[in-house]
């Protein structure tokens, strides 16, 4: 009798202790689940948990549940949330780094490529970048770009003539910079208020991605797209990983981890993708002009990008940024890399995932990385 009693109590135990060692993860972003930024955190949810058996949970909390956007540095610094995405423009003193890599949004159009030069310079190649994210207690991991900006409005841009001296909702800098050297006007309104804008008139374009004539309902209010290329938002730390909770994992559960990572960055840019076409279909459907640039306003274009990378290097360094130019230099030569990997490969997640962990993350120490 009391031998028939000792496994299901020996069973039991060790289902306890099985359960006590259970690692929760928990991630935060502000956008929703739908967002792309969202949908790649959900990717990165199901690979960790499935490729873990289980060891390993994750709990999402999205939308600002958790932290709302401005918060999620100094909330992965505290360890309120283990992973999350940080807007390094949000707290500009505490990324240098992050900055200048937004100061060069409009070198490449491609975002994947983009992506991928940014991951693989983070990690293994900028160390100025990985102390920005340590003195916030957190790794830096993977980078970020939203499709490509182009002009969306009312009336032909697409050539230097017929944008000057319009008025561009302009999301930074860099871009209000570029409004200003073809003659235009550059109009700072968060991207929420891009709608308004426009049937107001407060607005005559708007530099945004060409999914926003669905998910911003710009198709209502706009009649062309000037694809001139404008860059993209790539202000991101897409995984920031508290420093602490990256120690208390074994090598094996960090590689884990960031196969989770690789798998989540492309689902992200594949959603975006997803957008991007759902957004021309619909402007399409509506009759709107999407007119290419004229060689002069390309050649005006890529002037304003070679000229503006300088102006960066010399306005960072200026700063204290001693590395600005190396940085700039690797940054560019990583981009061209990724460029032509991506190209035969833009619509194959399977391969965009296993691209990005081959040329990163397998070639990381997990005994090391994140931990000295």
């Amino acid at each position: 009798m009391m031998k028939s009693m000792v496994l299901p109590i020996l069973a039991a135990g060790v289902l306890a202790v099985s359960q006590a060692s259970a690692i929760e993860i928990k991630g935060a972003h502000y956008l929703s689940p739908t967002h792309p930024l969202g949908v790649g955190y959900e990717v990165f949810k199901d690979v960790v948990e499935a490729e873990s058996g289980g060891d390993i949970k994750v709990r999402i909390f999205a939308g600002g549940a958790l932290l709302p956007a401005k918060a999620i540095s100094d909330g992965i610094r505290d360890g309120v949330a283990d992973v999350g995405t940080v807007t390094m423009s949000y707290t500009p003193s505490y990324y240098p780094h992050g900055l200048l890599m937004a100061d060069l949004a409009m070198f490449g159009p491609n975002d994947t490529a983009a992506t991928f030069a940014q991951s693989e310079l983070f990690t293994m190649h900028c160390p100025g970048c990985q102390e920005d994210a340590r003195k916030q207690n957190h790794i830096l991991m993977v980078g970020f770009s939203t499709p490509q900006y182009v002009l969306i409005g009312k009336g032909a841009m697409n050539t230097l003539e017929t944008i000057k001296g319009k008025k561009l909702r302009a999301g930074g800098p860099l871009w209000a910079r570029f409004a200003e050297s073809v003659g235009a006007i550059a109009v700072n309104v968060p991207s929420s208020e891009i709608y308004e804008g426009l049937s107001r008139g407060i607005l005559d374009a708007a530099m945004y991605a060409r999914g926003g004539l669905k998910t911003h309902g710009l198709g209502d209010v706009a009649d062309t797209v000037s694809e001139v290329p404008l860059g993209s938002f790539r202000a991101n730390d897409y995984f920031a990983y508290n420093i602490d909770s990256w120690k208390k994992l074994t090598p094996a559960q960090r590689g884990i981890v960031l196969k989770g990572v690789a798998a989540g960055s492309v689902a992200n840019l594949q959603s975006y993708a997803e957008g991007e076409r759902e957004g021309v279909a619909l402007g399409k459907e509506k009759g709107i002009k999407f007119l290419q640039p004229d060689a002069a306003m390309q050649k005006a274009v890529d002037a304003f990008v070679e000229a503006d990378s300088d102006a960066t290097i010399k306005s960072w360094e200026a700063k204290g940024l001693t590395d600005a130019a190396v940085i700039v230099a690797k940054y560019k030569e990583l981009y061209r890399k990724y460029e032509a990997l991506v190209a035969p490969i833009m619509d194959d997640d399977e391969a965009l995932k296993a691209l990005i962990y081959e040329h990163v993350y397998s070639k990381l120490d997990l005994n090391t990385f994140g931990v000295q």
